[in-house]
């Protein structure tokens, strides 16, 4: 039964990732992939799926839902006011006045990752970062005329570094200190420096060659099912410098009298952005000033939507932590011979992906934590920085919650879009990953 109860999760997480890349809808596909483990592990379907599944599912709700809601609210206000367009065109005037075609795109592209970065590496929750970009990104694809499949890869890749850089306050690094007792966000700092460089550089020469390619053949930008915002003359935006507030409010917020709420942050946030584009939103259909802000909060709500399926993704994790055989892959790494921090990136980049879920990296840590340090001498800083970058290869698979959201309101195909989402978040991430492994094992100093 241990044999195929392995098989069988194996077979779950390659029927996710087969279909939902295939245009399959995640609710049933996931349900899907449960069965197959809850048949080839010997577990009781419906007790298994409504306990541990569906109670594991239910414990996110409380911290989600709030944030997509007000995140979804906080991105309308944005696209609907024209500060969007505004913060966009801005910065594109400050840094490419005088550029046009690839090198535009590709200042656009960069503008997205640093603001997006900005937010995640503040502490503001990822799922609530990628609303609050979303307008924004679309803002600065509508100026630079960046094809609209490069927005989830903009966002995705943003949200990576923003939790990569050393003194992040990202959950995963909160995670890993929590675990890792003695260790900081800061720990093993100069090794998560050559990550981040070799992460981006090589991320954006890979953007700018396909940039050029898309740009030689005539894509262009298409809302597609973004809805577009109202046409908006330029003088009416809202100024530069009111775009800016909400900005800076929202994470200095979640990180002071809201820390530990981010979704709070975002309110606040979220009240800001009515205060300071209400104004600035146009008048539609003899609507008056306050229901056309109200028509504004009603379509982010909608814009919220979709997380009823997106917190689906977590029963898959749940139903593969239920199954005896998963205590067998846990195992298989404590015994491997070999170089520990290799052997740690290994068994984070796998955990990761076969609970398809930040669990893995939990198993990972609580491993790391009373094996690999007390028993084996790893060094915990060195462990920490290796553990917290194994997060960043396998979150970003086509079941993932945030790539599940970003395709479904882009409404881009997966084959369309993804590539560019698995070169960068996943191939070139593993690559930084593993590099940081060998120069700890080799400098062990550098911790």
């Amino acid at each position: 039964m241990t044999t195929l109860g392995i098989l069988g999760i194996i077979s779950a997480f390659i029927i996710v990732t087969f279909f939902t890349y295939k245009g399959m809808s995640l609710a049933y596909t996931v349900i899907l992939a449960c069965l197959v483990v809850f048949i080839t592990n010997g577990l009781p379907i419906l007790e298994t799926f409504a306990n541990p599944v569906l109670t594991g599912v239910a414990e996110q709700i409380p911290a989600l839902l709030p944030l997509y809601l007000f995140g979804g609210i906080f991105g309308k206000l944005y696209l609907d006011s024209g500060a969007s367009q505004n913060l966009s065109k801005t910065l594109l005037n400050v840094f490419a006045r005088t550029d046009n075609g690839v090198n535009r795109r590709f200042i656009g592209f960069i503008i997205v990752v640093i603001i997006n970065a900005a937010f995640t590496y503040v502490g503001v929750d990822p799922f609530a970062t990628l609303f609050i970009m979303i307008g924004i990104a679309t803002g600065v694809c509508f100026e630079a005329d960046i094809p609209r499949r490069y927005l989830p890869v903009m966002l995705v890749l943003g949200t990576t570094m923003g939790s990569s850089i050393p003194g992040s306050a990202s959950a995963g690094n909160i995670l890993c200190m929590n675990f890792l007792k003695g260790t900081s966000s800061l720990s093993a700092w100069i090794p998560g420096v050559v990550y981040c460089i070799l992460v981006i550089a090589a991320s954006l020469i890979f953007i700018r060659r396909q940039l050029k390619k898309d740009t030689a053949n005539g894509l262009k930008f298409e809302y597609g099912p973004l809805k577009p915002p109202v046409v908006i003359e330029e003088n009416s935006y809202p100024p530069f410098i009111l775009t800016l507030i909400p900005l800076i409010l929202t994470p200095v917020c979640s990180n002071t009298i809201c820390a530990g709420y981010a979704w709070a942050g975002m309110a606040l946030g979220c009240i800001a952005a009515v205060i300071c584009f209400g104004r600035y939103i146009p008048k539609t259909q003899g609507r008056g000033r306050i229901m056309t802000v109200i028509q504004s909060l009603n379509d982010g709500v909608t814009l919220a939507g979709v997380p009823a399926v997106i917190i689906l993704n977590y029963a898959l994790g749940y139903a593969i932590q239920a199954a005896p055989s998963f205590t067998v892959i846990q195992e298989f790494f404590t015994s491997m011979q070999g170089p520990p921090l290799i052997i740690l990136a290994i068994m984070g980049i796998v955990l990761l992906g076969v609970s398809a879920s930040m669990s893995g990296l939990i198993v990972a840590l609580g491993v790391t934590a009373s094996v690999y340090i007390p028993v084996m001498g790893v060094n915990a800083d060195a462990a920490y920085r290796v553990l917290l970058y194994t997060n960043t290869v396998l979150d970003t698979l086509p079941f993932n919650a945030a790539v599940v959201t970003l395709f479904a309101i882009t409404g881009i195909k997966y084959k369309e879009g993804y590539p560019l989402v698995f070169a960068t978040t996943v191939v070139i991430t593993f690559i930084g990953t593993m590099v940081v492994a060998g120069m700890l094992t080799v400098f062990p100093g550098l911790a």
